[in-house]
């Protein structure tokens, strides 16, 4: 790819970053010195682009989203060159591509590793931390209601209490073994040799090996004969140290094979107990250290960070083994610090003369207070009154020293008064049960609708009124204020039905004879249902008046005690004679129905629509008395 290709593609890219917002798409071009270089091959990515932040010198820092450009550039070695890109998230790229770009999603640090082969086979390895912004912590930001409320009155003038603070990002731990599958360990076999890698890239840049930087190299293994396997370890560099050599006179077995049991060996500079072969006696006792039988210090110079290769070879088939685990551990000054950082929160970054900053983003803002920084904390709190019933969204900004606008949502909610009513039927002398729902309500104002007067609550969120009149629609309100005298409303139509009127089921006999069973002739409340006006009247069989009475209450709760009436009032004068008496009933039901009886056969029901309908209520009958 010509350098004037590559120039026009920067700028193309650069021209249509700038048409967006910033906090969407940034755009890095690496450009970093030779960091690790074998061979005759040297790799060089540089770095070129606002907004940019070098922390630390050797270590690149970006947004999350942003679109990095790794263009690499390498000398020496033989052409063709392939590439192999490791972006250190799971994700790979190359061979062949010299120009990537990757985007990076969570924060955190991560190794990029570009590894280089050339046509003879010749390799160079560089590797470049970044840093991607770790969103704050915005945990304690919130909408200052209280906790009892599940929202406010629709105007009511809210606290957003901003508040954040940058998280740590720390490296995980440094890894120095390989476990293999313990159910299913790798084979020793003589046609493929058993190898495995350790990729280091947490030392510092440039670090090489020093004479006693390696402690010791462990390996757990079963293996019939010791004597027929080679093992050996090799680092980026391709310079290799044989731990143990094959030797044709050392038949010793390595680990359990009876009981298919590993056992852990090492190898180790320290080591007084000579190289593994030269303890041909027996077998090599677990958990000993011993020489290799090349020195470590072949890896002087070496970079320690690339891949660390274990290789083990058998030159015989007819033994057999499995390779269970291996490691390397390095001298505990050699190992280097856990790599931690975390981006700070600033109170505003000019980007391509665009200031950001903090703020609160969101409708009916009232800014009363500035913003406070506390050490790495940025503190910011504003008023909203949100006027739109349900969810209204506020959004808390800030931005840190990497130039990345950080935010987080809070969620307003307007609830709207509501209440809610309760009653067993529809019917005139209905007891309702009004309950508010409203959590913000300090004050309930009842309005019922049927002309009583209005009831101011404080303490309560329901209460009862009774409804006398049917046949109407009332209008109920209810008027709900919060502790900052912001009122909402919510209206209820309530239909109140006139109670239907029946005259049934009219007792036919009782027995005044003083034995405490059917003594009175009374009526139910259910024989009268729905009747406003009532007129009763018993005769005897000869037309003589025996007990007459206006008030329907009368005949339900005293009723006839079997006493001829005198002087126009009931129950007073002399016993009835045992026999057939006849009722005369004439009635007004609450809906205008009106119960007409006769002493003669016809019974009928006259209403105001249409009169003298034969109707079989029983508005005249037959009491037997019995004595």
């Amino acid at each position: 790819m010509c350098l004037k290709h590559i120039f026009c593609c920067i700028v193309n890219i650069i021209n249509f970053a700038k048409k967006i917002e910033v906090k969407k798409v940034t755009l890095l071009i690496l450009f970093l010195l030779p960091v690790i270089g074998y061979s005759q091959l040297n790799i060089v990515i540089t770095n070129n682009i606002e907004p940019l932040y070098v922390s630390d010198g050797d270590t690149l820092s970006t947004c999350r989203d942003s679109i990095i450009i790794f263009e690499a550039e390498v000398t020496g070695g033989v052409e063709p060159y392939e590439y192999f890109w490791d972006f250190d998230d799971g994700t790979e790229s190359g061979i062949g591509i010299d120009s990537v770009t990757r985007k990076y999603d969570e924060g955190g640090g991560y190794r990029v590793k570009l590894k280089v082969v050339d046509a003879n086979s010749d390799e160079g390895f560089i590797i470049q931390p970044i840093k991607v912004a770790i969103p704050p912590n915005f945990s304690q930001t919130k909408v200052d209601i209280p906790e009892e409320q599940n929202g406010i009155c629709k105007g009511s003038l809210t606290p957003l209490m901003g508040k954040a603070y940058p998280e740590l990002w720390e490296d995980e731990p440094f890894v120095y073994e390989i476990i293999e599958d313990p159910e299913d360990p790798e084979d020793i076999d003589d046609e493929t040799p058993y190898s495995s890698s350790l990729t280091f890239d947490e030392f510092p840049l440039g670090s090489t090996y020093a004479s006693g930087d390696i402690e010791s190299i462990g390996l757990s293994i079963i293996h019939s004969n010791m004597g027929n396997l080679k093992v050996s370890l090799s680092c980026e560099d391709g310079n290799t140290v044989i731990m143990k050599d094959y030797d044709a006179t050392n038949n010793a077995v390595l680990g359990d094979t009876a009981n298919n049991l590993p056992y852990l060996y090492y190898w180790s500079a320290s080591s007084t107990s000579g190289t593994m072969n030269s303890n041909t006696t027996s077998n090599p006792i677990p958990e000993s250290s011993y020489l290799p039988d090349e020195s470590f210090d072949n890896f002087i110079g070496c970079s320690l960070n690339g891949n660390w290769t274990i290789t083990i070879e058998d030159n015989q088939a007819l033994d057999s083994g499995y390779v269970y685990s291996w490691s390397i551990i390095f001298q505990e000054d050699v190992l280097p610090d856990v790599w931690t950082f975390q981006d700070t929160l600033v109170p505003y970054k000019v980007i391509n003369d665009v200031i950001y900053g903090t703020y609160w983003s969101g409708e009916n803002i009232d800014v009363t207070g500035g913003i406070n920084y506390s050490g790495d904390t940025i503190l910011h709190t504003v008023y909203a009154s949100p006027d739109v019933p349900g969810n209204n969204g506020y959004n808390f900004h800030v931005i840190n020293n990497f130039g990345c606008p950080q935010d987080t949502i809070n969620t307003i909610y307007v609830e709207e008064a509501t209440f809610t009513i309760k009653h067993d039927g529809n019917e005139a002398k209905l007891d309702v049960t009004f309950t508010n729902e409203t959590s913000w309500a300090q004050e309930r104002d009842w309005e019922f609708g049927d002309g009583s007067p209005k009831e101011l609550v404080l303490d309560s969120d329901s209460i009862i009124h009774t409804y006398l009149e049917g046949g109407e629609t009332y209008e109920s309100i209810l008027i709900v204020t919060d502790e900052s005298g912001c009122t909402d409303t919510d209206t209820i139509f309530i239909k109140v039905e006139v109670e239907p009127s029946h005259l049934q089921n009219v007792p036919n006999m009782f027995s005044p004879d003083g034995n405490g069973t059917n003594d009175v002739y009374k009526f139910t409340e259910d024989i009268v249902k729905g009747m406003e006006e009532f007129h009763m009247t018993i005769y005897s069989r000869w037309g003589e008046k025996v007990y007459e009475t206006y008030d329907m209450n009368h005949i339900i709760n005293e009723g006839w005690n079997g006493k001829i009436m005198i002087l126009g009032k009931n129950n007073k004068g002399p016993l009835a004679a045992p026999g057939i008496y006849f009722y005369v009933i004439e009635a007004e039901g609450k809906d205008d129905n009106t119960y007409i009886g006769n002493r003669g056969k016809e019974k009928t029901k006259i209403t105001e629509e249409t009169e003298n309908i034969n109707y079989p209520e029983e508005t005249k009958g037959i009491i037997h008395l019995f004595r």
